[in-house]
């Protein structure tokens, strides 16, 4: 009876205090909880406010910088000596170099644009990739070829940019004699699309900075082609990952799931 009446006494506290732990415990991650949502709130705004200023950015540069380009392409051909041609070359190439800055800044800006999903051919998709790539990787030596194919739903437009710029990098990767391949594959549930190059392949402290926004190692890149990318590749409710070792080349493999919701969720796996 005594053991029983110390006994009895010691659970209730115990039990009284674990209550309280608890308690606090599902306060603590109701409180987590509203700390993301409401960072999710701000950066989704966020994101909206740079998409408006990037509308403006456009309409207020693209324009004067098309009149600047034809009016350098004029001087260009009237020039007097091969010297001011020459300078005059340089000019509009970095004036096609601005322009190309200022469309891949602006696509990065608007990665909340709404998703137009239909039922598409993966495998023909990238054969339209390799078709307008073909040419640039034949005068570079590379070998450029498709294989493999699945059909999911997805939005068309935004995959194809996605593996234009996965495909262009990875001819620019590899030396003459190399080769370019665009494998997809179905997984459960999901797709693979793998872009796998025989290039001199990234150091690890290189690999770890791929997909940072204006992180890159080519003198007239600017780091936002695998931005886009994996945006898009998450956009669709998937991901992309890279792969790589020096002199082994590099692969970046997008997962894309089959189908997707209405909403753009994807879809639960049976």
């Amino acid at each position: 009876m005594l053991a029983l009446l110390t006994v009895v006494p010691v659970v209730t506290i115990a039990s009284t205090h674990a209550a309280g732990v608890h308690r606090a415990l599902h306060a603590s991650r109701c409180e987590i909880d509203r700390s993301h949502e409401l960072m999710a709130h701000q950066a989704f705004s966020r994101a909206r406010e740079l998409e408006e200023m990037s509308a403006k950015l456009s309409h207020e540069l693209k324009n004067p910088l098309g009149a600047i380009k034809t009016l350098v392409q004029l001087s260009a051909r009237d020039a007097a000596d091969p010297k001011s041609s020459e300078r005059l070359r340089v000019a509009e190439t970095e004036i096609a170099r601005m322009d190309c800055i200022l469309r891949e800044y602006l696509t990065f800006a608007r990665p909340f644009e709404k998703m137009r999903s239909e039922p598409i051919d993966l495998g023909a998709l990238a054969d339209e990739v390799v078709q307008l790539l073909g040419p640039n990787a034949a005068s570079s030596g590379v070998a450029l070829r498709r294989q493999g194919g699945a059909r999911i739903e997805a939005d068309p437009r935004r995959l194809k940019e996605a593996l234009i710029n996965l495909v262009a990098n990875a001819v620019e990767a590899t030396p003459r004699g190399g080769s370019v391949e665009v494998a997809i594959a179905p997984r459960e549930g999901a797709v693979e699309v793998a872009v796998r190059d025989s290039g001199r392949g990234m150091p690890k402290e290189v690999l770890e900075k791929v997909g940072t926004p204006f992180f890159t190692t080519r003198e007239q890149g600017t780091g936002l082609g695998v931005v886009l990318a994996r945006a898009a590749f998450v956009q669709h409710g998937g991901a992309l990952q890279y792969t790589s070792a020096e002199g082994c080349g590099t692969t970046a493999t997008g997962i894309l799931p089959i189908s997707r919701r209405e909403n753009g969720a994807p879809a639960p796996r049976g």
